[in-house]
């Protein structure tokens, strides 16, 4: 680990800087903390940080996305309240955000150090960063297209014997539905890019073998039931991933559009129905989709909660 590497916080309120200062610290990574966004300008002009954590209501202004125009490529992670669900939409247009907490807190300390540790480490990808120590976690290979209902019946049958509800099975099952869908037929591509699944039938057989095997894990650990897919194309990007998350929260009418091919009606299916949707991606090798459901509410406690996100790219060693 780099020693000059160190965490920017840009929050107003003093209660809010303590626990993030807390939470944050627990990484050992260095933590300043200011106030305003002009005085984190004046911090990152003598020193760019690791990563810049921000309060929505800051990165949502013209002076936010000044900053982040001039210091192209600077992570950040932006820290909202599920109570301000309308204001979504403003935050994911945020140049270069790919990182969104929107629990109140201290609810989401332990998924922002595993954002940080994440980063820091360069080791992204696994459902275990997010769950705690020594659960078990299932794991099904498909060996073709057709096993995607069996794969979904199986995990719907586990979540029922565990007692989690039908609320988390139906979640889950839908969730586990779509991923696999998205590995399965919008993830492989050809040489030059192109799709070459996607039109295929979805009750079709078809043998997977090479780089079109699809993995479906999961778990729990009585706070989260984590459903991990991941393919062997790595063809999913940023930008097609804030297009599908945009359409989840957009309050326009016919957001999303059926008549439309490809992940997104899948992914902003996800992202409405899960508490926490994570993307690793290695460009042109993996992709891997983590979704994270809160099995310690009501249904009724959650209905307007904001799902937070992540979306990390593996960097070169």
């Amino acid at each position: 680990m780099r020693d000059d590497r160190y965490i920017l916080v840009v929050h107003g309120d003093k209660k809010t800087q303590r626990i993030v200062h807390r939470i944050l610290g627990a990484t050992f990574c260095p933590v300043h903390v200011v106030d305003t966004l002009a005085q984190a300008e004046a911090r990152i002009a003598e020193r760019r940080p690791f990563l810049l954590v921000v309060d929505h209501a800051q990165a949502i202004g013209a002076r936010a996305r000044a900053v982040l125009a001039e210091h192209h490529g600077l992570p950040s992670l932006v820290l909202m309240h599920d109570a301000e669900e309308g204001e979504v939409p403003d935050v994911l247009d945020v140049d270069s955000l790919s990182y969104l907490m929107a629990n109140p807190m201290p609810l989401l300390a332990e998924e922002m150090i595993a954002t940080v540790l994440k980063l820091l480490r360069r080791e992204i990808f696994g459902l275990e960063k997010y769950l705690a120590w020594g659960v078990e976690v299932r794991e099904r290979v498909l060996d073709d297209a057709a096993d995607r209902v069996a794969a979904v019946t199986e995990l719907d049958d586990a979540i029922h014997a565990c007692a989690l509800g039908p609320r988390a099975a139906a979640a889950a099952s839908l969730i586990a539905d779509e991923l696999l869908s998205n590995a399965l037929y919008n993830a492989p591509v050809d040489g030059a890019g192109v799709p070459v699944r996607r039109d295929e039938s979805r009750a079709a057989q078809r043998p997977l073998a090479g780089r079109e095997v699809v993995t479906l894990r999961y778990a729990c650990d009585a706070r989260y039931l984590a459903i991990e897919v991941r393919d062997r194309f790595g063809s999913l990007d940023r930008p097609t991933i804030m297009r599908c998350l945009r359409k989840a929260v957009s309050r326009e009418r016919n957001k999303i559009s059926m008549s439309t091919a490809g992940a997104g009606i899948g992914l902003s299916s996800v992202y409405g129905t899960c508490n926490h949707l994570v993307f690793d991606l290695d460009p042109g090798s993996c992709t891997e989709v983590i979704a994270l459901i809160d099995v310690r509410f009501r249904p009724a406690e959650l209905a307007n909660a904001v799902c937070s996100f992540g979306v990390f790219t593996q960097e070169a060693r």
